[in-house]
């Protein structure tokens, strides 16, 4: 059958040499794959709606009670945050990633789909606190939730009430932020099933900026 959905890209694969495997998060049916036939060709009208990070809405031939299905048409909502901020796009695959390893198959929730779509907007405004936000907010709905104690405890309590769009809840400075993220990821490593990549990515990219932030350019 068709169906209309409000979808986030949480990944994308090569199938072939024109198609992409798409593994999308829908308000409407929760955490689904689907096949975009010709989405990798050159100039193809869903290349850019099918790119991790996403925001589009798509139409879809799904089977009844099937997780998989096939892209027929699409509009693109919103792109890649940050496109061409290599913090912001790493940290906008940082939160799909976290989606798609915690939430089950075909089971949507609102809440999520809104929470995810409210963090990648965040994102894209380089709001520093977005990814804490999300994480502490994403283990919460997830039934996981734990917050870090000691000093941490106050900024997660503003974190978890925070909507995203009201000016930051005293986020703190970066040490801070990265420790409440640094927590809420061992806590919740066990669920994941394996290490995040974009986990890995981020912390080496925060590593190379640290070492050559005030470094002057040589003429």
């Amino acid at each position: 059958m068709n169906v209309n959905v409000d979808a986030v890209v949480l990944a994308a694969e090569a199938l072939s040499e024109t198609d992409r495997r798409l593994t999308l998060y829908t308000r409407e049916l929760g955490r689904l794959y689907a096949r975009a036939t010709g989405a990798r060709r050159p100039g193809a009208r869903l290349a850019a709606a099918t790119e991790p990070g996403a925001r589009a809405r798509f139409r879809l031939w799904l089977p009844p009670g099937a997780a998989s299905g096939r892209v027929t048409g699409g509009v693109l909502d919103a792109g890649v945050p940050g496109r061409g901020d290599w913090v912001r796009a790493t940290t906008a695959l940082f939160v799909c990633e976290v989606v798609d390893r915690l939430t089950p198959l075909l089971q949507p929730d609102a809440d999520k789909h809104q929470l995810l779509c409210r963090a990648l907007m965040a994102i894209g405004r380089g709001v520093p606190a977005a990814a804490a936000a999300f994480l502490v907010q994403a283990a919460r709905l997830a039934g996981y939730a734990r917050l870090p104690g000691g000093a941490a405890a106050e900024l997660c309590r503003r974190l978890d009430a925070w909507d995203f769009e009201s000016a930051a809840p005293g986020e703190g400075g970066p040490a801070e932020l990265a420790r409440v993220e640094e927590q809420v990821v061992q806590w919740l490593a066990p669920y994941f099933g394996r290490p995040l990549k974009t986990w890995g990515h981020r912390r080496a990219l925060e590593r190379f900026q640290a070492k050559t932030k005030g470094l002057r350019r040589v003429p």
